[in-house]
């Protein structure tokens, strides 16, 4: 495996982001969008909320957007390019912001995933993560981070 590295994100990561998000969105058969809409990933450079991305040889590979709360943060996309899944890319990035958590004393991490998107559903249970919601067309997922 090529090595791989993981930052934050800074604002010129924008268009490899939205496309990586445009490829997850058609890998979970969501052709209802065209990505983010048109600013959103601005607040993720502005305050509290950050992206992480990890990088290969120069390219950009995957991302996680993470939103912080007073008790969680939210997941809010991960996305990871189809060449590179299963490597242990994704398992890094929920990693990290995790940590961003714990560095934050935030005790809990809570992210959606889509009913359909079943290997992605397990995946989270896999990292810990346990179905606490049924929102109709998506669960809501969430795992303890530390203990109170």
């Amino acid at each position: 495996m090529k090595k791989v590295a993981y930052r934050r994100a800074v604002p010129t990561d924008k268009p490899v982001i939205e496309r990586l998000f445009e490829e997850l969105l058609r890998t979970v058969g969501d052709d209802e969008t065209d990505g983010f809409e048109d600013g959103y990933l601005d607040k993720f450079f502005e305050g509290h909320d950050l992206i992480y991305v990890a990088d290969s040889d120069g390219e950009t590979i995957g991302f996680v957007s993470v939103e912080l709360y007073p008790d969680y943060v939210y997941i809010d996309d991960i996305a990871v390019t189809e060449r590179f899944r299963g490597m242990g890319i994704g398992t890094k990035l929920i990693g990290l912001a995790e940590r961003y958590a714990v560095e934050r004393d935030v005790p809990s991490a809570v992210l959606h995933v889509t009913r359909t998107n079943i290997s992605a559903r397990y995946f989270y249970q896999r990292l810990g993560y346990t179905v606490t919601d049924d929102e109709e067309s998506r669960f809501r997922m969430a795992k303890r981070i530390r203990k109170e």
